[in-house]
């Protein structure tokens, strides 16, 4: 099978062998996947990982081994249904199309799909998946949306996490594909008052599209002030989406009394606040990762809702070859919101 391998910062296309499913596994063919932000800081920031990992005491042998022998990302996909593996039920039929949690199950134990070298992810043209863990997706669903559903699971998840309420106001700092979803589940989850602001032209458009009722240029002025202003004496539930350096302080530095701070953004450093002052304020932080089962499910039936205007997110196509360039392009906020790998073209 043909496959775009990320290998010391570049990535190659290359033949490698077409994985055979275990007890219990799917073989898939992948037919659409989307390029996640954590895969462009992967290919980006690599060493920088492995130094921090390091540095906490963790083992970096895999993720090493990565950087020498290549990865295969990819974790937003849609796939149909190829080979079943011994020990499998059989409850779908081949060609049935799915997707699923991006994770594999060996041993009782969840392996990140697209992280390691080992189990490699979408950017492929086949791949294994837990039968399991498996959702089949509807006939009414195109590719280029069943693509959002993982996506869409963290947003759920954050959401549920939050314990925001309709009569809160919600701030979503950071309009990229994460930041968006979260708008097109505040709106589903009837939140009234949705506060967002990124400092791209083209993002903030997005997210006034998406639902957000006030949309700030972050770069210009306080997000936070703006929403206060906006929802005067109402709970405030921040979702602070971009990781990007200082931005936590900042915002603990803004936020007022009894604010609920939801971090979905990596911020890959250490980060510095006051903390008498969040003491003083009782801010509660609450940090995310990730989705249960039936929270991914959930974000399949918005998906399938509609819940979030796909067509306007997908800005590009690529088949394997243009992988390298895709990443290229997703560094420019303005060109693009997310671009699909589609393996067979």
């Amino acid at each position: 099978m043909r496959a775009a391998v990320a290998r010391k910062g570049k990535f190659f296309v290359e033949e490698l062998p077409t994985p055979v499913p275990a007890a219990g596994e799917v073989l898939v063919k992948v037919r659409a996947c989307g390029i996640c932000g954590s895969d462009l800081h992967y290919v980006k920031h690599i060493q920088h990982i492995i130094d921090r990992t390091r540095k906490l005491g963790a083992p970096t042998d895999a993720l090493e081994r990565g950087v020498e022998e290549g990865v295969v990302l990819g974790h937003e996909f849609v796939c149909e249904v190829e080979e079943f593996g011994s020990g499998t039920q059989r409850t779908l039929r081949r060609g049935d199309r799915v997707c699923s949690m991006p994770f594999l199950m060996r041993g009782g134990t969840p392996s990140l799909i697209g992280a390691s070298r080992d189990p490699p992810g979408a950017y492929a043209q086949y791949m294994v998946l837990t039968e399991s863990l498996l959702l089949p997706v509807d006939d009414s669903i195109p590719d280029e949306a069943a693509a959002f559903v993982e996506p869409m699971g963290i947003a759920v998840h954050a959401v549920n996490k939050s314990g925001v309420a309709a009569d809160d106001a919600a701030v979503v700092v950071g309009c990229g594909p994460i930041g968006l979803a979260l708008i097109a589940v505040l709106r589903a989850r009837g939140v009234r008052r949705i506060i967002a602001s990124d400092l791209s032209p083209k993002r903030r458009a997005l997210a006034e599209t998406m639902g957000a009722d006030l949309v700030v240029n972050g770069r210009d002025e306080s997000v936070v002030a703006r929403a206060v202003e906006r929802a005067p004496g109402a709970p405030l539930v921040l979702f602070e989406n971009t990781g990007a350096p200082g931005m936590l302080g900042r915002l603990f530095l803004e936020a007022p009394q009894n604010t609920r701070v939801v971090i979905v953004g990596i911020a890959p450093d250490e980060e510095s606040f006051l903390p008498v002052l969040s003491v003083m304020r009782e801010h509660v932080f609450i940090f995310v990762i990730y989705y249960t089962p039936e929270e991914f499910a959930e974000a399949l039936d918005l998906v399938r809702r509609g819940a979030i205007d796909w067509r306007l997110l997908v800005t590009g196509k690529v088949g394997l070859d243009g992988v390298s360039q895709a990443f290229a392009d997703l560094a420019d906020p303005e060109r693009h919101a997310k671009i699909l790998i589609d393996p067979w073209a």
